[in-house]
């Protein structure tokens, strides 16, 4: 569990910083790394990096259409559109998609988070060509035909099952829904009240709107950009005109959902900072200040965490705690979260809220704040290495600030952190207003207002 939070959380703050300077305007720009950038006639963004040796070409295609954007007559219109990426569409039946997609071997899938739908294709490079004619066709020509719409919704209900089997991820859309209520509080999956509900014309209301060039970015890895802008010319976009986001706005609360067992899971954050903001960097080294959980496999990672200390100075039970820092465009949680026996999380979550509050009344130790720049360098730099990373990184660039940025210059940031930056950004940040999730047994589980 803690490995899952600490690279999804630092490689937040990399995503908004990494890659080469991109110039959005409508002619083609080339940097030092071989990142190549411009628009289509249509207003869309292509970006290209074809600095791979590797025969396979992927290819994704991002809309800022994530749940965010939902209002409150089309919860989980996302999940439904993310289930029905196989589906019949304007150019080509389903059958036809699946053919095409399995002679050439390739890959096509569709992936969301709370800002973003991304569809991305893997393929060999050989056969591009029918490659992104399927990818675009899935991502900017669908059809939502009812049959085909009953059927995905069957895959809604069962996907939604399988999270009710999972408390970590139940925790994490808890932990959203009381933090921001609409907005980021929009959770990734339907709820069950909207099961049967989706429509072909509620889907195609959404698209319509939501779908616009300025809010979509298609980005190669391993393929040329006059390749891929070529098989992308004809490339229609669905909606029109521009649709500004609500801004998200952080409330704070509690959310408790009892399921008995022998364990709890819960998760205590502050609203943190959004990507765009200047101390989100300093944020990132008090993360890993705080401690993202061990960094030696099957350890506890004592020797490198300080909350995962206090908590085990607080109980002899088996126990897991990581710091959270999650970052969106315009706003971000930070804290904790710990998963302990039933009977013992009351211990721990006091223990690790301590350490938080010492870190704004008594500082941190320079060899600290030292330690954290490596992690946060060391983490980006490890993430930059997986191809699915570098092309979501230049994808959020692009879609929420326009640019991207290089990882040295990423990394000159990070250097240029101060001890007390990062004691100025705990104090700005652990301070605010908190809000808890909490799932499993809660019997001996302290409320919010009995820890704070």
């Amino acid at each position: 569990m803690s490995a899952k939070f600490t690279s999804r959380s630092v490689l937040q703050a990399f995503k908004r910083h990494v890659s080469a300077r991109a110039n959005t305007a409508r002619q083609e720009s080339t940097d030092a790394a071989g990142l190549q950038v411009s628009k289509l006639p249509n207003g869309v963004t292509v970006a290209s990096l074809d600095s791979t040796t590797s025969p396979v070409a992927r290819v994704v295609l991002v809309a800022n259409v994530g749940p965010r954007f939902e209002e409150s007559d089309q919860l989980g219109i996302t999940h439904c559109l993310r289930v029905s990426v196989d589906q019949a569409n304007k150019s080509k039946t389903a059958f036809e998609l699946t053919r095409h997609l399995t002679q050439i071997g390739a890959n096509l899938s569709c992936t969301a988070t709370r800002e973003n739908l991304m569809y991305s294709l893997d393929c060999l490079k050989d056969n591009l060509d029918i490659g992104v004619s399927c990818l675009v066709s899935a991502a900017t020509q669908q059809a939502f035909k009812p049959w085909e719409i009953q059927d995905c919704q069957q895959r809604i209900v069962f996907e939604a099952a399988v999270v009710e089997q999972q408390p970590e991820a139940r925790l994490t859309e808890m932990l959203h829904q009381v933090a921001y209520r609409d907005t980021l509080g929009r959770s990734l999956y339907a709820p069950s009240h909207m099961f049967g509900k989706y429509s072909s014309e509620m889907l195609m209301e959404y698209v319509n709107k939501n779908f616009t060039a300025e809010r979509m970015a298609v980005i190669g890895l391993g393929i040329g950009h006059k390749q891929l802008t070529r098989y992308l010319k004809t490339m229609s976009v669905p909606g029109s005109g521009s649709n500004t986001a609500k801004a998200a706005k952080y409330s704070g609360g509690e959310v408790r959902h009892e399921i008995g067992g022998d364990t709890a899971y819960a998760a205590i954050v502050t609203e943190g900072l959004g990507s765009q903001n200047k101390d989100a960097v300093a944020l990132s080294v008090l993360q890993c200040v705080m401690g993202c959980g061990p960094t030696i496999k099957w350890s506890n990672g004592s020797a490198a965490s300080k909350i995962i200390q206090a908590a085990g100075q607080a109980t002899d039970q088996p126990f897991a705690t990581s710091c959270i820092n999650t970052t969106y465009s315009d706003s971000g949680l930070f804290g904790f979260y710990a998963v302990a026996q039933a009977s013992q999380m009351g211990q721990v979550l006091k223990a690790v809220l301590s350490e938080f509050g010492s870190v704004t009344k008594n500082g941190v130790a320079d060899q600290d704040v030292q330690k954290a720049k490596m992690q946060v360098k060391a983490c980006a730099a490890m993430m930059s290495e997986n191809g699915s990373n570098v092309i979501q990184n230049i994808a959020q660039q692009l879609l929420s600030e326009g640019t991207v940025q290089s990882q040295e210059e990423f990394f000159r940031l990070v250097d240029s952190v101060s001890k007390q930056d990062v004691v100025n950004v705990a104090k700005k940040v652990i301070n605010g207003k908190p809000s808890m999730a909490a799932i499993g047994n809660l019997s001996t589980t302290p409320h919010l207002d009995e820890l704070m």
